[in-house]
């Protein structure tokens, strides 16, 4: 059944309706680059971009990459508030997690020196370290010298610990002849150290070997040498294997150091970047001098 409607009905509903006009809303402003940089981002651009950080995962890798020519997404870190880049540095810069081996370049800088140590002579079971404990920073940059971390090569990586005299010219701790004679090393402990990850005190990540138990038999003027191995190879297709021999890619010396009677050491005090490698999981310990007789 049909309904007709009368005239005062459809004038009611008229004025009912311009009592409360819809409104319009003004169309969406696309975010701009001069709108991020200078700091006043408009309220959608702001939200925008903070939903899509908060998708799973999302706003972690953010933080902790770098951009780079690999994979980087300059338009998303464009529309960024300009605090969120300020609180939130990048942590360790990486061009490429798949960098070649045969192109890239490997420094080494001792970033806390060895200061004095105790000869243990002929008591072998009461050596004591050298303080503070060798720590030694890795850079690999790749052909265009960028810094890389290839982590596909760091289980391979392995720095060596040799014994100088004072000049840093002759070696001291050359292991016998094949027949077994020569002198006994005078360079004791754990000699060789594997790549660990830790961040520094300005809390930027980087690759370091640790030395904590290293012993010297008999007092004098000393230097240590550190050398990096690779103990794998490269073939020409980019596979790589473990190598029958390690080969050197770096080397560098400490600076002089003495090693004293017993009667007259006292370890050096635990610095903080040995107290911070404790507190992120080193293997490594702070040693007081205990009181002498």
């Amino acid at each position: 059944m049909q309904i007709e409607r009368d005239a005062s009905d459809i004038e009611y509903e008229s004025v009912a309706l311009s009592r409360f006009p819809t409104r319009r809303l003004p169309p969406l402003k696309s975010p701009s680059v001069s709108e991020s940089s200078s700091g006043h981002s408009s309220p959608q651009s702001v939200y925008s971009s903070a939903s899509f950080f908060s998708s799973k995962g999302s706003t972690t890798s953010s933080r902790s990459s770098p951009p780079s020519n690999h994979g980087s997404f300059p338009h998303f870190s464009s529309i960024l508030p300009e605090s969120y880049s300020r609180n939130h540095p990048p942590r360790i810069q990486i061009s490429s997690l798949l960098s070649d081996p045969r192109t890239l370049s490997y420094y080494l800088e001792v970033v806390q020196q060895p200061q004095r140590a105790a000869e243990f002579a002929n008591y072998p079971l009461s050596r004591l370290p050298v303080t503070p404990p060798i720590i030694v920073r890795l850079d690999i940059q790749d052909a265009s010298g960028n810094p890389v971390v290839p982590e596909a090569e760091l289980p391979f990586l392995i720095a060596h610990l040799s014994l100088y005299n004072e000049n840093g010219v002759e070696r001291l701790d050359r292991s016998p002849t094949q027949g077994g004679f020569g002198p006994p090393p005078t360079l004791y402990g754990n000699l060789v150290s594997s790549v660990e990850q830790l961040e520094d005190l300005q809390g930027n990540r980087g690759l370091f070997f640790l030395f904590p138990d290293v012993s010297i038999q008999w007092r004098g003027r000393y230097q240590l040498g550190i050398t990096l191995l690779r103990i794998s190879s490269v073939s020409p297709s980019g596979i790589m294997g473990l190598a029958q021999h390690g080969q050197a890619l770096a080397e560098t010396k400490t600076r002089v150091f003495e090693v004293l009677p017993r009667h007259q050491y006292s370890a050096a005090q635990p610095t903080r970047l040995t107290q911070s490698f404790v507190r992120q999981g080193a293997r490594m310990f702070t040693f007081v001098s205990p009181p002498h007789p």
